[in-house]
């Protein structure tokens, strides 16, 4: 076995499938399994699959196993997930005035609380924020508002639809009740994520959206940060969603002992992953583990119940869009949202220009242009 660290391990196994000297299997981010199809990096699994008495698609979360498929084959099988959720910061709730047991469910909701706990203005800078709209995943904001980014049936990106705009102008809404440009300086000087110097620990955040592994760093590092943990919230007259993020298995192009690989693979897709959660605080992608918990949590009432939330999560989780230009169009949509946010573009026009940029790489991928 060779431990890569993760943010080389693509360009390690690119070189090796390239240099015809590739490992039996590997574990690769699951939204890179339709870009590696597509460049033949890694060998279709369906033959294996129809002959093996253990493996049924449905017994993953469909998110997952859907992440793994392209053009009707399956090129990957799910390993560990990963969902999100929002973390209200009860102490600051306490000190606003707020009821911590009425915790937002709405993006309205959540308005009325980010205005209570901010302490600062656009003039002279914040001190304490209660929610920055686009501090995290931003392809999460379309899906919460009703949206969807591509349609993996025609190829189309699908940026700019009603809802996608409702939600980028939520993203406005705060630019400009707060100051884009001041909420940005703000942004930039807060510590890293689930350190010690977590803006979330420290007092300087009322709300954020974390991913399910963020309770363990909570654990070590903020132990006695009072916290309390929701389904993310979403636009008035929609419903919940999340993403389900997370890595697969994969027989690399020319592996050495494709056979036995598979087995291997299989193996670890169903029972390894069984045993890597509890040692992980990762989260399972099957339906039947879902009560796996993690040994790094406490095993108390309140931590069972954030863990439910989260594995909860995966039944109606989106992933990210299972294209080739998936990493481009991250950018698109980042860029996009920068945009808004610093007032150079409007909702619509940035996501018009995100779209047709993303289309124009993805069109270049499939071979259409």
């Amino acid at each position: 076995m060779l431990i890569v660290p993760w943010g080389e391990l693509a360009t390690k196994l690119l070189t090796a499938v390239s240099a015809g000297n590739p490992p039996d299997f590997s574990i690769i981010n699951r939204s890179e399994v339709v870009e590696w199809a597509v460049r033949g990096g890694v060998l279709p699994l369906d033959d294996y699959i129809a002959a093996s008495d253990e493996v049924h698609p449905e017994d993953w979360f469909e998110s997952a196993w859907t992440e793994c498929v392209w053009e009707g084959k399956a090129y990957a099988q799910p390993f560990e997930s990963g969902t999100y959720a929002a973390w209200y910061h009860i102490g600051l709730f306490e000190e606003a005035g707020l009821d911590p047991t009425a915790l937002p469910t709405t993006w309205s909701e959540v308005d009325a609380m980010a205005e209570a706990i901010t302490q600062g203005t656009p003039q002279d800078g914040y001190t304490r924020v209660g929610f920055i709209p686009w501090g995290s995943r931003q392809d999460l904001l379309g899906w919460l508002a009703g949206g969807e980014w591509y349609d993996e049936e025609t190829q189309q990106i699908t940026a700019v639809t009603p809802e996608n705009i409702a939600a980028m102008e939520w993203v406005k809404q705060y630019a400009d009740r707060y100051g884009g440009e001041a909420l940005e300086r703000f942004r930039q000087s807060l510590g890293g994520g689930d350190t010690e110097d977590d803006p979330f620990y420290r007092d300087q955040l009322g709300s954020v959206w974390k991913g399910s592994w963020s309770l363990s760093a909570k654990v070590e590092y903020a132990p006695d940060v009072p916290f309390d943990v929701r389904p993310l919230p979403y636009r008035d007259g929609t419903s919940n969603d999340s993403v389900n993020q997370g890595s697969a298995c994969v027989l690399p192009k020319g592996s050495p002992h494709p056979d036995p690989a598979y087995q291997f693979l299989t193996w670890m897709s169903i029972h390894g992953v069984a045993m890597w959660v509890p040692f992980a605080a990762d989260m399972v992608s099957r339906k039947d583990q879902t009560d796996i918990y993690p040994d790094a949590l406490p095993d108390n009432e309140q931590f069972r119940g954030y863990w439910k939330l989260y594995n909860d999560a995966l039944a109606y989780a989106h992933h990210e869009p299972a294209m080739p230009a998936r990493r481009f169009w991250n950018d698109q949509l980042s860029a996009a949202v920068d945009a808004i946010v610093r007032g150079a573009k409007s909702p619509e026009q940035a996501l018009q220009d995100a779209q047709e940029a993303t289309q124009r790489e993805l069109d270049k991928a499939l071979g259409k242009a």
